[in-house]
Order: C-alpha cells, then structure tokens, then sequence
C-alpha cells in the first residue's frame, strides 16, 4: 500500500543521511536545531541515538543531564561522549541555556509535567518521553501549559510514525470489518517486583531532585525502576497502554474523546509480596465509549498462526483486526456450531444418565447467522496476515521517523504526529484506570474541571 512505501521511503532518507556521515560527529552550524537531553537512562539513550540518526543534519546536542552519576556514567558510552556534551544536575540550568532550543525530556513520568512546563515557559520545544504523565492533576498542567504557548510538542507514542500501524488503520478506514463494537487490547507483564527495605542514599544521586514533586519518601533502589510504582511511573497500565489507547483511538477516530465510565480491578497475583505502593501486578480494564466498549488486561491467551498475540484487537460484526509491532492480522468470523448432525448422544453422555421416556434428541445443523449469538448474514472478508520483516517490541526505524517529525516541526511550526493534546488524550483513560485501582470503585468524567468523578 501507498502508506508503507511512504513511510519506509522517509525513514530510508533518515538512514542514507546517517550513511553518508558518521553516525556521531560534533556538526555546528547556526541553522540547526539545538538541544539538550534531560534524563539519561536507557530509552534516553535509544531517543537520542535516534534524533542523532534522523537528525544528523540539522540537530546539535549542546548538553545532558542527569540526577544520577551512576546512570549517566552508564549512559555515557563511547560514541555518545564524541558530542562533547555538558553535563548538569539540575534540569533548570538546562533551561537558562540561550543555546538550547528544544528539549528531549526522558526522565521518570512524574517529573514529564514539571520539567514540560518549566522548559515551555522558558520557550524550549520539546520532545517527551510517553506516558505524558502519571496523574491527572499533572497531565493537566501539561496540557494547559501547551494550550497558552506556541512551542512544538511531540510526544513519544512513536507508533503513530510506524508504516504497519498505518496501513492497518486504513482497512478500519474501509469499513471492512462493518460495525466496530469492541476494542480488546492485551499486554502481557508486569513490573511489580517484591517489597525491599530502605537504604541510604547511594553517593552521586540527588534523592530530592530525582523525587521533585513527588511524596517525599525514603531511598529504596526499586524506586529507581520508577514504572511500578504508582508516585513515580503507571505500572503496565500506564507504560504499554499509553501505546495501545493511542493506536485504539487514533484508528477509531477518537483522538479527542473521553471514556464515559472507567472501571478497573486488580490484584497482586504474580508478585504476591509486592509493595503495596506499587500498580497491581494483574488487571482488568474496561472503558465505555460513545459508541464503542474497550478492554486491557495483561493476561495473554497463547496462539499461534504466524503473529504474537498481544496488541490491540478491533472486533466488528464481519471480523477483526490485530495489530501490534510485529505486523497486522485481518481474521473472518469463524461460524458457530449450533448443532451438530448426526445420531443423538448415547444416554449416558456427559455422565448423566438419562431417564426412561425422555424427549428424543433430534439432529441439527451447523449454526451460522441468526438464533442466540448469530451475527445475521454478512458478507465474508478474506483473512489477511502482514508480518514486517523489520517488525519487533525494540525496532527503531519507525522511532527515526517519529524524532524526524518532530524536527520538522519545530522548522515548520506545524503539529507533530503525536502532539500534546494527542499525548493527554492517550494517557487519560489509564490514568483514570490508576484512579479506579485506586479507589476500587467505578469513575467518570467531568470535562469541565478535568477530574474524574464517582459513578
């Protein structure tokens, strides 16, 4: 399809730009974009190796920084100490910098918001690290601190700029699946790990700047794995399901929409000693839509017919669809069997005895539209498989032609793939997941304070 070839096409550009170069080389030039990368862990590392692919034109790194020597030691490899980087503590002598225009944020989700709102006020663009947040109040300083500016934000959900993802949203756009009543996403894991006991502070980490705005707590080296606690990170409620809510609304055309009800359950079933400030290792999710019903559970029901099974399901009344970073899958309705022809069963079936004069049981026919469960008589649509074969969980192509987008964008002053109000809308409905956890109990949504209420 036209949408793979031109997506592939820019992000062959990115690589034969970074082919013709070195991969890493100090390039300076007054008509570049320059900036700085604030937080330095390992998807830090992945998003700055990629603007130093995609961006190898017209993007200088200035300066780095990083709360934690450990990590940014670790962090620091051979190739990335060629940019000659700065290197800072604090985010905010970042931000007084006149030679920075745009900022890579990638550190811990509760300190997105600060840092975003801070460096906006400051007039850097920025590109941050998915999910936007980890809580609504802070989600909402986001969204308001970008509503009242005119800086570039561009948010991490990096699928949006993969080929697959959308070809795959144009057979929804085809109406080839009819009536789409349900969206079924399935992530499989979780981070929850067993409760520790509190440490001192390791020397070269700034425990107060690292926790920023969060409940102030004592040092356990989990919380430096910030996803699994609810202070810091979302669990996989928040991480994964930001990408898949994100690709659930942007093929349902719902990028602006708000679940009407929110209900969430959990439990640590997994990790049964898991601290219990942390997002439960097991879970169900389900949200109500204006005019559909979406699921997430991180329970996996193993198959095999040439593609993983986790990702995000659009069931319809003539098929389905799955698609994750692998590939896409296109799958008929299989007919149900309403009855079976043949003899009537031996009168022990099922090891029940059957008594004397009982009704005969007459043979059927196999089921197909109509009666309990039928879908009425569609059309059949041909199954379809497409397994990329540069698809995977870690592939970083399409992650080349998200950072190039956002570079793009910073020259143009356009809207990104996935700009803030995209990135809030993503990240909203697991947020109000986190809350029902929470609170154990159903949540709606008031748009008018932007604050879940009790249903």
């Amino acid at each position: 399809m036209k949408s793979r070839r031109t997506f592939l096409k820019r992000s062959a550009a990115a690589v034969a730009v970074t082919a013709a170069r070195p991969l890493f080389a100090w390039q300076g030039s007054n008509d570049r974009i320059r900036m700085a990368v604030i937080g330095c862990g390992n998807r830090s590392g992945r998003v700055f190796d990629s603007f130093a692919r995609s961006g190898h034109a017209d993007c200088q790194f200035v300066a780095a920084c990083e709360v934690n020597k450990a990590k940014l030691d670790q962090w620091m490899t051979p190739e990335r100490q060629t940019f000659k980087l700065e290197t800072l503590v604090d985010y905010r002598r970042i931000l007084d910098r006149k030679d920075v225009d745009a900022v890579l944020i990638a550190t811990p989700d509760h300190s997105h918001s600060r840092i975003m709102v801070d460096a906006m006020a400051a007039g850097k663009d920025v590109y941050c690290e998915k999910p936007a947040s980890n809580t609504i109040p802070r989600i909402n300083a986001m969204l308001d601190a970008y509503r009242k500016g005119r800086q570039v934000v561009q948010i991490g959900t990096h699928q949006r700029s993969w080929d697959h993802f959308a070809e795959a949203k144009q057979i929804i756009d085809a109406g080839t699946l009819g009536n789409i009543t349900h969206v079924i996403v399935v992530q499989p894991g979780t981070y929850a790990r067993a409760k520790e006991p509190e440490q001192p502070v390791p020397a070269g980490l700034d425990w107060d700047l690292w926790q920023l705005d969060a409940p102030k707590r004592p040092f356990k080296p989990t919380r430096l794995g910030f996803r699994a606690w609810y202070a810091y990170g979302s669990g996989l409620v928040g991480d994964w399901g930001a990408h898949h809510v994100d690709i659930a609304h942007w093929f349902m055309n719902a990028d602006n929409r708000v679940p009407l009800r929110t209900s969430a359950m959990g439990a640590f079933l997994a990790v049964p000693d898991a601290d219990p400030e942390m997002v439960p290792d097991s879970f169900s999710i389900a949200w109500v839509y204006d005019n559909f019903l979406m699921t997430f559970a991180n329970g996996e029901i193993y198959m095999s017919d040439g593609i993983e099974n986790w990702g995000v399901f659009f069931i319809g009344n003539r098929g389905s669809l799955q698609v994750n970073r692998q590939g896409y899958a296109v799958r008929p309705i299989v007919p149900h069997v309403i009855r079976k022809q043949g003899p009537p069963p031996p009168p022990t079936a099922g090891g029940v005895t059957l008594g004397a004069g009982g009704a005969a049981i007459a043979s059927g026919a196999p089921g197909g539209g109509g009666g309990r469960g039928g879908r009425g008589n569609q059309p059949p649509i041909d199954a379809k498989m497409y397994v990329n074969p540069r698809g995977g969980v870690e592939e970083d192509y399409p992650l080349d032609v998200h950072t190039r987008n956002f570079l793009d964008c910073v020259k143009s002053r356009r809207k990104p793939n996935a700009d803030m109000e995209i990135g809030y809308h993503s990240a909203l409905p697991c947020l109000l997941a986190l809350e029902s956890l929470q609170q154990g109990k159903p949540l709606g949504w008031d748009s008018d304070s932007r604050k879940s209420t009790i249903l």
